[in-house]
């Protein structure tokens, strides 16, 4: 549709916007619309207006809280389904795609700020029946200016990988990340392929499908717009945010999976509260839920203690429907799936904590504790880290973050080991050689180190305060910007102990 005005609106309704998938048969819309800037080329389809090279497009994510476990057991859909800025991101070289998590929930066209929310209509026209999501973007002199991604909240939404799941009704349950992938597309200049006569495997078909990323041909229109990625992309220099300055970046979830055990082998996770005002978190420990995840041996019933820097239990929870903070839990956002698992709401002056996990009756298995930030004050979490039991397979070290905010961020990863065998800690099994890797949210490897002073970034480590003290560890200096990252901490040639895995925020 053109509008003859200043800047050219593209309304995407069934034609644009991505459709259900109704028992598994590939229907596909036959719809006739007239659009004289829309070219073809190759498989992929133009849409004709694309964002000016060099552009960083910061997209404010609005979508919230999921009120439950989602089924890959995110709990928010921003952080579920941030990810799909990643996936173009590594593929094209003039333009990136920021996410700003946690941003309002309200959408408008034209105010210059680029908006991922739920909606019940398409800024005041009628969802299609079938629609999932719309994204309107607008432009001048073929340059877009500003993208609109407009989720369906009439239709069923959950986050999952592999192929399909669909509900009771025989349509597909919408996958967020999958469907913002898609209609991130639309955003960067992208089409139907299968509207304009293609028949190709690609994303950006109007249909949902078992694809869930980027295709050959998806790669290619994106890079036949904006050149293709050098290996490793550039961090990008995020714009400020229309209408205002840029956000600082900061650490505002963490999360770590290990495997619990007894003694020195709990799993003990540390965070630093730094600022001048006191910070609300949740702190949670997953156990069950990973079982419906397709986690084996995973921790039947975890139990939680939250310590200050003296040692002292400040809060600690066995059960999460049992104990006083049970509505505040569920409004949260956060309440565990499972009610064996635990957690608890604190807040915390500034300063250093610990969360300790243990089994009841000193069970073992895998569990996950993550620390999620409640308020929007200026105190943030700069430091995180987690000592435990490094196995093999699915019982390796892995520490999550996520990253909020418009400003990339400086950090450093560590991965310790020999070191926790001296004094002070004095331990016996601490592992011998760790290996380290950061993986970002589609699962991509972002950076590895197996022996720091082996890495070249290893003058700019040993200028730190965190360089390891022996060269057997790992360390990762690097620049990220806002969304979810995972650390994994292995032994080399599959050794195992205890070890420690840390991340440390370098920005004032």
């Amino acid at each position: 549709m053109r509008i003859n005005c200043a800047f050219t609106v593209f309304m995407r309704r069934l034609r644009l916007g991505l459709t259900l998938s109704p028992f598994r048969l590939a229907v596909f819309l036959s719809i006739l619309i007239s659009c004289d800037c829309i070219t073809s080329a190759h498989a992929y389809v133009l849409e004709g207006a694309s964002w000016p090279r060099g552009s960083v497009a910061t997209f404010q994510m609005g979508l919230g809280p999921a009120n439950r476990t989602l089924i890959d057991g995110n709990t928010s859909w921003d952080v579920a389904a941030a990810p799909a800025t990643n996936a173009w991101d590594n593929v094209m070289a003039t333009l990136q795609f920021n996410a700003n998590l946690g941003a309002g929930s309200a959408a408008a066209s034209g105010d210059g700020a680029n908006s991922i929310v739920f909606a019940s209509t398409m800024f005041g026209q009628t969802f299609g029946s079938s629609t999932l999501a719309v994204t309107y973007w607008r432009s001048s002199g073929g340059r877009i200016v500003e993208a609109d991604v407009l989720f369906n909240n009439h239709q069923a939404f959950d986050s999952y990988r592999g192929p399909l799941r669909f509900g009771s009704n025989g349509f597909a349950i919408g996958d967020i990340r999958r469907v913002l992938t898609h209609e991130l597309g639309h955003a960067l200049g992208l089409d139907h392929p299968d509207q304009h006569g293609q028949n190709v495997d690609a994303i950006m078909n109007s249909m949902t499908s078992d694809r869930e990323t980027l295709s050959n041909d998806d790669i290619s229109g994106a890079q036949s717009m904006y050149a293709a990625a050098s290996a490793p992309s550039p961090t990008p220099t995020p714009t400020p945010v229309p209408g205002g300055n840029p956000t600082a970046s900061h650490l505002a979830n963490i999360s770590t999976r290990m495997n619990v055990g007894t003694g020195d082998s709990v799993m003990i996770g540390g965070f630093v509260v730094s600022g001048s005002q006191s910070k609300t978190v949740l702190v949670r420990v997953l156990g069950p839920t990973l079982g419906s995840l397709g986690v084996v041996n995973m921790l039947p019933d975890p139990m939680l203690e939250l310590h200050d820097s003296s040692g002292a239990v400040i809060a600690a929870n066995d059960d999460w429907q049992i104990g006083s903070q049970v509505a505040q839990i569920n409004a949260s956002g956060y309440a565990p799936k499972n009610p064996y698992e635990s957690a608890l709401i604190a807040t915390l002056a500034p300063g250093s904590y610990t969360a300790i996990v243990r089994g009841y009756n000193d069970s073992t298995g895998i569990a996950l504790v993550e620390v999620y930030e409640l308020d929007s004050v200026t105190t943030r979490l700069s430091n995180i880290s987690t000592r435990g039991l490094v196995g093999t397979g699915d019982d390796v070290l892995i520490g999550g973050m996520i990253i909020n905010g418009t400003v990339p961020k400086n950090l450093i990863l560590r991965a310790i080991g020999p070191s926790l065998a001296a004094p002070p800690t004095s331990l016996n099994g601490a592992l011998s050689d760790p290996v380290l890797e950061l993986h970002d949210g589609s699962g991509n490897l972002v950076a590895s180190n197996d022996d720091w002073g082996s890495s070249p970034q290893a003058l700019a480590i040993a200028a730190t305060p965190y360089r390891p003290s022996n060269a057997k560890e790992s360390a990762i200096m690097t620049t990220l910007t806002a969304g979810s990252y995972t650390a994994i901490v292995r032994g080399a040639n599959d050794t195992t102990g205890i070890a420690l895995v840390e991340a440390y925020d370098l920005d004032p």
